[in-house]
């Protein structure tokens, strides 16, 4: 397939930092297993966070018109169809000029045009899905790909039994910074924070979390009583009215979130999948309050494997502005439980998760023969 001093990748990372993030995690393997210059290039929704991330990175982005869908009563839905056909179309001419060697999938409804046409055009086709549970795509997708590569050993009970040969547990990877973290005192000064203080970090996504962030907001009086720091990524939709005390760091987004990790004692999040492999990664005891129009409640499912390792603990979203403050109370200034936990994420972590995928990306670009498929 590609050319001799590149290896070409065609990347679908859903819409989603959780989608996109452990692409690039592999991505920046990919030239040190090779040995060749890495060409990458994605397709996506002009309207997600790819298309301005990537671009950045140096990597060329095409849009595509496909959208999510958007339930039976949707006027869309009766363009759905030929939304989905432009975008395969797309997809197939885009792989005709790249010539990749692989194309890889993250799921989200972004990774059908894209693994449909890695499929017509017979070209290698990796699905990585980080969540425990499969998403729409990656089941439409799962027969049609070459290698699936999943981050937790629960997975396989998800797909038939026909494609488990394809099937590969890796972890989630993620990226180098977070596998390397500053000292916890260094990461708070970093931050501006006061280095020998009690330290929670609190986020909900790049687009925030509403109950999460509002939840925060009633109990911000607690955090300056209690002595506690807050570093608060409330995402681009959410507007902090009141006064920021000196304790208190806000963000709408944080770039370097492998500082945030590494001055945190305690992590409140979502459950997303990419989230749980940088929680157990940065070895971090965690809140979690799982998404609740998840597709597949599949942050549920990631939330109590971490629960039931003794990594984390669950609170629903309807409980969180009840709970979040008591939660922190009981685990803040309990450095027994803090370090039992950090030390249960740890061993749920795959720290070679990133390296292991390019390794198997590469492995299988090399073997395919390729011969024609029947779609």
């Amino acid at each position: 397939m590609g050319q001799e001093k590149e290896f070409r990748i065609l990347v679908a990372a859903g819409g989603t930092g959780g989608h996109l993030y452990p692409a690039l995690a592999v991505l920046e393997h990919i030239e040190n297993v090779t040995g060749k210059k890495l060409r990458a290039e994605f397709v996506g929704t002009s309207k997600r966070i790819a298309s301005s991330v990537v671009p950045q990175l140096g990597f060329k982005f095409h849009p595509i018109p496909i959208s999510g869908f958007k339930g039976l009563f949707s006027i869309d839905i009766l363009i759905l169809p030929f939304k989905i056909a432009r975008s395969i179309g797309i997809c197939r001419k885009i792989i005709r000029n790249l010539n990749p060697d692989a194309v890889l999938c993250t799921g989200a409804y972004i990774s059908y045009p894209a693994g449909a046409a890695a499929y017509h055009e017979n070209v290698p086709l990796v699905l990585m899905e980080s969540n425990v549970a499969p998403g729409k795509a990656i089941n439409m997708l799962a027969q049609k790909a070459d290698l699936i590569i999943t981050s937790f050993e629960e997975s396989e009970s998800f797909y038939p039994n026909r494609i488990k040969s394809k099937i590969v547990m890796l972890g989630n990877p993620v990226r180098k910074n977070i596998c390397s973290l500053l000292p916890k005192e260094e990461a708070r000064k970093e931050l501006g924070l006061e280095p020998n203080k009690k330290t929670i970090l609190v986020f909900g996504g790049s687009l925030g979390a509403k109950s999460i962030n509002q939840a925060v907001n009633n109990i911000l009086f607690a955090f300056e009583r209690e002595g506690w720091q807050l570093i608060w990524q409330t995402g681009e939709n959410y507007i902090f009215k009141g006064q920021i005390n000196k304790n208190v760091k806000v963000f709408k987004y944080i770039e370097n979130m492998s500082i945030a990790y590494a001055a945190a004692d305690v992590v409140c999040s979502r459950s997303g999948a990419t989230t749980i492999a940088e929680i157990c990664i940065a070895g971090k005891p965690s809140i979690l309050i799982p998404l609740p129009s998840a597709s597949n409640n599949e942050q549920l499912i990631n939330a109590e494997v971490m629960e039931d390792n003794g990594a984390s603990i669950i609170i629903s979203n309807d409980e969180i502005g009840d709970k979040l403050y008591k939660s922190l109370s009981n685990l803040i200034d309990n450095n027994d439980i803090l370090i039992s936990m950090g030390k249960a994420a740890k061993r749920l972590s795959k720290t070679d998760a990133a390296l292991n995928s390019a390794k198997r990306i590469v492995e299988l670009s090399q073997k395919m023969n390729h011969k024609p498929k029947s779609f």
